[in-house]
This record gives C-alpha cells, structure tokens and sequence, in this order.
C-alpha cells in the first residue's frame, strides 16, 4: 500500500472555461507560494460576498485553481466572488506558518476590495481535508487572538473572516487512529498515526501521540470562545482518510462557544473522502443560505 505522502499527484484544473474575469497569480506577498487566483462572476454588481477557498492535500500537496476549487466556483454563479491562495505546504516551511499566510491573504481581500469589487463584510472562509483545518484553525485562532504574525501586509485590516465552511476536516490530529479504531473502520492509510502519515509530516514528521503540545496548537478547538463565528460542516461517513466523528466532535465544541444556532453540520451516509460526494445542488443550496444567513445577522446586527 502507498503511503499518502509517497503518492502520484499531478495537477488537475478547476474548470474556469466559464468565468468572464479572472485574475491569475496576484501576489498577497513576497514568494513563489505566495500567489492567489480571483474570480468574479459574470453578472457585473457594484460588490460580491468573497470566498476564500483552501485548498486540501493533507497539507502535503496540492495548489491554487485545482479541480479542488469547482465546488466554490459552483457558488460563482450565485454571486459569490473566489479567492484561491497558495500556501507553504508541510514539507516547505512549518506549522503554523500557513496560518500566518493565510491570514495575509484575508487581510489582502478587504485591503483590495474596491479594485475587486469585494464586500469586505461578507468574507467567507471555505476549505476541505486539511484546508478545512486550516480554515477553522484561522478563524478560531483569530477570534482568542492567537497564531499573530508580521507576516504579509495590510495590517490595517482584519484577519477575521465572517464565516466557515469546513469540509471532512481533521482538527485532534492525536485522535485519527483510536477514532478509526473505535469505529471499526480500516483507514486507507496504513501509517495513520504514524510520524510519516500526513498528519505526521504536518507535525514535523512526529508521531501526534509523541508531540501533544504541536497537537493542541493546530486544534482549532485550543482557540474557541463565544467571539468564533458561524461554521458549516460536512463530512461523510464512508470516509476512510478522517473518521467523520472529527467533524461532529468539532461542531459539538462550536456549540459549546456559539450556540446551535450559530453551527450547521451535515454527516452524509456513505459518502466517502473528497469533493465528489459533496458536488450536488442540495450542498450548494445550503452552503449560499448559510452564508446569506450570517449576512443578513450581520447586517441586522450593525
């Protein structure tokens, strides 16, 4: 069996053929890593809510504008624009140093709004896999005021977002193996929970039982106080990369901090890991009431 981290991974596209503007490879900063793709819809308005999307990969792979990105860019049509950043992956530079990029590239949205036609108070967080971890961890982190770096620029902006939408994510990366475990469910990797899993090289190749404090700080759980904002959360429960239970720990420990009111969750039957099982109209009808719901909160609230 391959280990993840050995695997094949060529580039796939997003499908953009459809999409009147676009503006490919903007820098939010200084290196290679450190570019963004936007999206705007067809339908000219004087501003659009923002998506930012991260990409998964186990945080080992993966790039901007990947077919990763056409769930989002199914949200295009409904009048949402799309941001897709790279980050530094795993083996690049390490934890958290992905938050601190991502953060700038949010920062850059509301900095950039009027070039873009932006709404720099509708700016949603969107990710899956470990991009979902990364989207609730920014979020999370920026709500307690924690991960804070001189990276980036913009600093006259905010790096809080207004919502997440985090799909299949892992977050207790100390918990996958007893979790499949405790399932009876065999992971498609057999070296999960090892120092050379995913989740391991996202550890600095340790294994997460042997480093609880790197464990804590990228749980976004670590950060939670009633200042976190709305999320949305998927997962399947045919996933064999992270078990589903994940996502439902996560949303019971938004709950705790939000309210229900404030955390929508969906665990969809035999659904196994990655976008394809989440690429319908009944996801995408959720995924816009969600973000329209907190837009109209937010409004009703200023």
């Amino acid at each position: 069996m391959v280990k993840f981290i050995e695997r094949e991974h060529p580039f796939s596209p997003a499908d953009t053929d459809f999409v009147e503007r676009k503006f490919i490879d903007i820098p939010y900063a200084e290196g290679e890593r450190h570019k963004l793709d936007i999206y705007l819809p067809n339908e000219k308005r004087d501003s659009y809510p923002v998506i930012i999307d991260v990409h998964g990969g186990g945080m080992y792979f993966g790039q901007k504008s990947s077919f990763k990105l056409n769930g989002a860019l199914e949200l295009l049509k409904r009048g949402y624009a799309v941001v897709s950043p790279n980050y530094s992956l795993s083996y690049m530079k390490p934890f958290p140093i992905a938050i601190y990029e991502l953060k700038a590239v949010v920062r850059f949205v509301k900095a950039h709004a009027d070039s873009y036609h932006f709404d720099s108070n509708a700016v949603f967080m969107m990710g899956e896999s470990s991009g979902a971890q990364l989207a609730m961890l920014l979020a999370a982190s920026e709500a307690s005021g924690h991960l804070e770096s001189d990276f980036g620029s913009d600093f006259d902006y905010s790096s809080q977002v207004n919502g997440v939408i985090s799909s299949y994510g892992l977050y207790d990366m100390a918990l996958l193996k007893p979790e499949f475990e405790a399932l009876g469910q065999v992971p498609n990797f057999k070296e999960t929970g090892d120092s050379d899993s995913f989740e391991g090289a996202m550890l600095g190749f340790h294994r997460p039982v042997d480093v609880p404090d790197l464990v804590a700080e990228a749980d976004p759980t670590t950060y939670l106080n009633e200042a976190m904002v709305p999320a949305l959360l998927y997962a399947g429960t045919g996933d064999r990369v992270v078990p589903y239970v994940q996502t439902i720990n996560m949303a019971a420990e938004l709950i705790k901090f939000i309210g229900k009111q404030n955390v929508e969750v969906h665990i969809i039957d035999g659904v196994p890991h990655g976008p394809s099982g989440f690429m319908n109209e009944t996801v995408f009808d959720q995924k816009d009431q969600f973000m329209k719901r907190v837009m109209k909160q937010n409004k009703n609230a200023s």
